[in-house]
């Protein structure tokens, strides 16, 4: 997403600013501040965000610019023109399609849309009301499909937050038409609406603001003086969940939690005070604070983190209590472990290459101050996370956390620690080999390739967002734009899905060949590091080719732009029989394969299907 503006040192001034606004409280006054200092500083803009609504968004616009750049995002701001928000998308001349938005924030107060669903409808009819809350939902449901029809921005539609106080009193509850069933109703019918889209997003504001309290974010002054429909800390939790969604966009989730055990995942130290000892146990108020810090632990796994292990501690010792106590989480709950006296910083390292990934996607935990400020200083790239002195405050220290944000899951992530586990089985396969291709034939790999389509769009946009060393342009698309390109006959745009002997990899990556240029050419080519190595690349170069060149194409051009994580692929298409025929000093290439020269490489290790628009399937 292309920046806006430019300064001389962007990554010295994030820094400094960062410092500066973290440095308090985040009140209105130090908001506006930090907010007019962000925009004046000529930042480079990670996300073009507009927002509309029949509401006064310009605070929370604020209040999530400033948020989000204190999680290392910086948001540029279109704020269109008061309850202009259909207009603003149908009409091809607005501001709102001249600024170009990456993403849209939709906000809509029930007060301007339907105000008996809010006050004043109680004596209207049961059918008068859910009628009036049937047009709400038509309402929001038209301007999204004019907005997904008139631009490629991602849709954050908030949905409609309770109001303080309930129209039929203490009888609300006992009625289908009363404002609780009402407004949870269409907000469910919102959720549900849009669940399987990978372009819009309902964002929970209802939920936000109920936990930061309904009475204290609805002032009727404020309300109706400059349609503020909220305040204070309904305000700046409303903001904040639409600026982490907006983070999430652009910004990859952690893949790896890594966590120090002694006073972390239990009380006491179990070398010193012995199993028996140790605050884990239900009736305890330690123990039980224990407990929930590992359930959150297990819901944060369930998104697709990698649980690791990084502790002082003689193996035994933690063995045994894995195996005599009673917790929520099990051994089997890591992908990694590393149980020893060396130090920590190198412990992360090791468990980092064994996963194969990258430090920056890591995060640690620990109690101990001293061992925190010891990977800071020494693992830069690593966010460190220091826990409180209270236990009790540990589950929603993580809650709290926008580190594992993810807008959407995909299958591959709630099978992401089996995952490694099966590739950990598939690195002792190799290691007890006595050949590359002995090792190849053992793992037994089944590769399918296929369209890309609606449903595949929420992974194969996690692969282009993330995918760092078999990439070899690094182009990252939006969802919208990715759609365009499944939807288009002048694009080839093709999964590959792999399992083995050892499991399911799962959709493990993608290419997207540009048809309808002078020559055809390999726009983005990616694989999942887990998949590299093992002639699967080698396959989908051999389809491509294929169709290519079955559509009596004469040459196939593919390029190669170099960034500090892909030299490892950087003569990728050489061994595929491409030519350079243009390269620069800092490494980026253009190849071209001539159609007398297009002969598929073997992999003769794979059995290879292809799955075409009609799910036919052909197998070689």
């Amino acid at each position: 997403m292309a920046a806006e503006t430019h300064v001389t040192d962007p990554a010295a001034t994030r820094r400094a600013l960062r410092e500066e606004l973290a440095a308090g409280e985040l009140t209105t006054a130090r908001v506006d501040r930090g907010y007019k200092r962000i925009a004046g500083a000529g930042l480079p803009t990670d996300l073009k965000v507009a927002w509309l609504g029949n509401h006064t968004l310009e605070p929370a616009l604020r209040q999530a610019t400033v948020s989000a750049f204190l999680h290392g995002v910086v948001l540029g701001a279109h704020s269109g023109d008061y309850n202009q928000h259909m207009q603003a998308v149908l009409d091809p001349g607005s501001a709102l399609h001249a600024y170009v938005p990456d993403a849209i924030v939709l906000s809509l107060s029930l007060r301007g849309l339907a105000p008996t669903l809010v006050s004043g409808g109680a004596a209207l009819s049961a059918d008068a009301r859910m009628a009036e809350a049937q047009r709400v939902f038509e309402h929001v449901d038209q301007w999204v499909e004019a907005a997904r029809a008139h631009t490629q921005a991602a849709l954050m539609v908030c949905n409609f937050a309770h109001p303080p106080q309930a129209a039929l009193g203490l009888a609300d509850r006992r009625s289908r038409a009363g404002s609780a069933a009402l407004i949870g109703d269409l907000n469910e019918r919102l959720a549900r609406a849009y669940r399987d889209d990978p372009r819009v997003h309902v964002l929970d504001v209802d939920f936000a603001i109920a936990n930061a309290g309904r009475q204290a974010t609805w002032n009727a002054r404020m309300y109706h003086l400059a349609k503020m429909e909220w305040n204070g800390p309904g305000l700046h939790a409303a903001a904040d969940i639409i600026a982490r969604a907006l983070c999430a966009l652009v910004r990859p989730a952690k893949k790896c939690l890594m966590l120090d055990l002694d006073n972390t995942l239990w009380g006491g130290v179990v070398g010193e005070d012995g199993i028996g000892a140790l605050k884990i146990e239900e009736g305890d108020s330690v123990g039980e604070a224990f407990r929930e810090f590992q359930r959150v632990l297990l819901d944060i796994k369930a998104r697709g983190v990698l649980l690791a292990l990084v502790s002082k501690n003689n193996p035994e010792d933690v063995d045994e209590a894995f195996a005599a106590l009673d917790m929520p989480l099990t051994r089997a709950d890591f992908a990694a472990w590393r149980v020893n006296w060396e130090h920590k910083p190198l412990n992360i390292e090791s468990i980092a290459a064994e996963l194969n990934i990258g430090i920056d996607g890591t995060v640690f935990i620990d109690d101990n101050p001293a061992e925190c400020e010891l990977v800071r200083q020494t693992l830069p790239q690593v966010e460190v996370v220091s826990l409180p002195r209270d236990p009790a405050d540990y589950a929603d220290l993580l809650w709290r956390s926008w580190s594992f944000d993810k807008l959407t899951l995909t299958e591959e992530d709630t099978r992401k620690t089996e995952q490694y586990r099966e590739n950990a089985a598939r690195t002792e396969t190799l290691r007890s080999a006595t050949d590359l291709s002995a090792y190849l034939e053992n793992l037994g790999t089944r590769v399918e390739i296929g369209p890309a389509s609606e449903r595949d769009l929420a992974r194969l946009h996690q692969l282009f967002s993330k995918t760092n060393q078999f990439n070899l342009t690094t182009k990252r698309y939006s969802l919208s734009q990715l759609s365009k390109f499944a939807d288009s006959d002048d694009w080839l745009f093709e999964w590959i899905r792999v399992r083995d002997n050892f499991g399911d990899l799962g959709l493990v990556g993608a290419y997207l060949v540009d048809l309808a240029a002078e020559e055809p050419t390999i726009d983005s080519f990616i694989l999942s590091c887990r998949a590299m190595g093992r002639e699967i690349e080698t396959a989908a170069c051999n389809r491509i080719k294929q169709v290519v060149f079955d559509r009596g194409a004469e040459t196939l051009c593919a390029d190669f732009t170099p960034t500090p994580k892909n030299r490892p692929v950087a003569a990728f298409y050489e061994s595929q029989g491409f030519d350079v025929v243009a390269a620069n000093e800092a490494g980026k290439k253009r190849h071209r394969l001539q159609r007398s020269d297009a002969r598929p490489r073997e992999c003769a290790a794979l059995t290879v299907t292809i799955t075409d628009n009609n799910n036919h399937r052909e197998g070689h």
